[in-house]
This record gives structure tokens, C-alpha cells and sequence, in this order.
């Protein structure tokens, strides 16, 4: 059953409605970040993203001014990881999220042999067939919330996760971001690109029933996840008024020792 709420378009929308996110939550829905029973909550996000609008503006929570730069950067950081070694192939990549494919098609589908999609709505994947038309390595669109996705082992060299993560609870965040570990290559990357709270505390959008967490909870959770952060980059050219927002890009805990035990390196941040 679709149990979750739609991945990459809720998460930009967040990212951009900033006055929104500083609202009280619903009383009738738990607001709760450590809930151990979120059905609700994703139910409820999921129906406002059934709602939204299929094209860039809906995805995008109204600011599809902020398409461009958010693209351009996001090629600039994977072509960097290309550079540095950290991303050896691009033989496959996911888009976590996807809502009609925005990223899949302007960021993913450029620079990747064959591109999957995970979308927990299903209109939102319908939509995207007109969306990115056809294309020779647009392969698998799976609908399905993130905290039931499940990547097949060793699937894919890039697993980019925009604008959703904020959707999961903390115990979801963990589990999923677990599952990448066993979907992701030897040589591959997991990327994050997502709004950020100068709170010390997570802050709860009662619209779209998401969450903006602060860096340090999320490398928190990262590194119970069992990550590494070998690389980060904060977004340019988006509005003040707005949540910053940053990019990471982690690799299993267990390869970045072998690699540095390898090179004698001693971080590679």
C-alpha cells in the first residue's frame, strides 16, 4: 500500500515554504519525530502531495524560479565527486522521491546510463511519463513510500535522495538510509540534498506533515546509519529568507576505512 508520502517534491516544498514550516503542528496529528506508529502523519503528507500540482512549480512548493540553480549546482557537486574519485561509474542511479521526475530528468538521466524512479504517489508517477517522455535509460519507476523501499542488493552506483528525507522519523531515517548501504555499488555513492534548521530542534510544517531538521541531528543520524559524509556543499543563489540547504554525499562507514587504511588518508572530507 502507498503508506508513505511522496519523496523528492514534498521535501523541496518544505525546503521552500519557509514561513509554513515555522507553524505550529496539528493538533489531531502526532508531530512527534521519534513516533513509533507515523501511519497517520504519512497519510496525511501524502495527501497534500496527491494534491499538488504536477509540473515544476507544484514540485517545487511554488518557487520553480529556483529549478534552474538548484540543477546547475547539483551537477557541479556530482561532477566534483566524479573528479575526486569518490564516484567511480555511471552505470545506474535512483531518484528517491521523484515526484514526476524533475531531478530524474534534468540532473540524472543527462549523466547516468539507466535511471530508476521511487515515488510514493502514483499520479505523480503517471505524470511523469508525459514529463520526461521517452527516453533510452529511463528503466524502473517504482511506486513506494521510503520507509518501504527496499533497493535490490548492489543495484545502483548513485542513490540521490532530495527533498524527502524530511518526511521519514528519525527510526524510518536510520532503517532507510541502512537499505541504501546494501542497494548501493562498491564504488558508489549515497547523496542527500536537504533543507537545514538553524534550530536546535526539528521544526514541523503541519502543511505538507514534514520535518527540517538541524545539520547535526541529520549527520547524527547518518552515522547511525552506519554512513560516512565524504563530502558537502552547501546550495548558492537561493533566497535568504529561505532554509539553507546542503548537500552530502556519504559512503558506507566500512568502505571509507578500507580505502583510507589503503591511501593513508585520514579524512576524506
Amino acid at each position: 500500500s502507498l503508506a508513505f508520502l511522496s519523496t523528492s517534491k514534498q521535501l523541496s516544498r518544505t525546503l521552500l515554504s519557509v514561513p509554513s514550516c515555522l507553524k505550529m503542528s496539528d493538533a489531531s496529528v502526532s508531530a512527534d519525530i521519534n513516533s513509533d506508529n507515523p501511519k497517520e502523519l504519512y497519510e496525511k503528507a501524502e495527501e497534500y502531495w496527491t494534491n499538488a500540482t504536477r509540473d515544476d512549480d507544484g514540485m517545487l512548493g511554488g518557487f520553480a524560479h529556483l529549478h534552474k540553480p538548484d540543477i546547475t549546482q547539483s551537477r557541479s557537486f556530482l561532477t566534483g565527486l566524479h573528479k575526486k574519485g569518490f564516484l567511480r561509474n555511471n552505470d545506474y542511479a535512483i531518484d528517491c522521491g521523484a515526484g514526476i521526475g524533475r531531478v530524474t530528468k534534468h540532473l540524472l538521466l543527462p549523466a547516468f546510463k539507466k535511471v530508476d524512479m521511487v515515488e510514493l504517489v502514483k499520479e505523480l508517477v503517471e505524470k511523469s511519463d508525459s514529463y520526461i517522455g521517452s527516453h533510452p535509460s529511463m528503466a524502473e519507476k517504482f511506486v513506494s513510500g521510503l520507509q518501504d523501499f527496499d533497493p535490490e542488493p548492489a543495484r545502483y552506483d548513485l542513490i540521490w535522495i532530495q527533498w524527502v528525507s524530511g518526511h521519514l522519523t528519525n527510526a524510518d531515517f536510520v532503517e532507510f538510509f541502512k537499505r541504501c548501504q546494501v542497494g548501493v555499488r562498491e564504488n558508489g555513492l549515497i547523496c542527500l540534498k536537504d533543507n537545514l534548521s538553524s534550530s536546535s530542534e526539528p521544526l514541523f510544517d503541519d502543511e505538507d506533515h514534514s520535518w527540517t531538521r538541524p545539520e547535526s541531528l541529520i549527520t547524527n543520524l547518518l552515522s547511525q546509519s552506519g554512513l560516512t559524509i565524504v563530502a558537502s556543499e552547501p546550495q548558492r543563489l537561493f533566497p535568504k529568507d529561505m532554509y539553507p540547504v546542503k548537500m552530502f554525499a556519504m559512503k558506507p562507514t566500512s568502505s571509507v576505512t578500507k580505502i583510507q587504511a589503503k591511501t593513508n588518508l585520514t579524512t576524506m572530507i
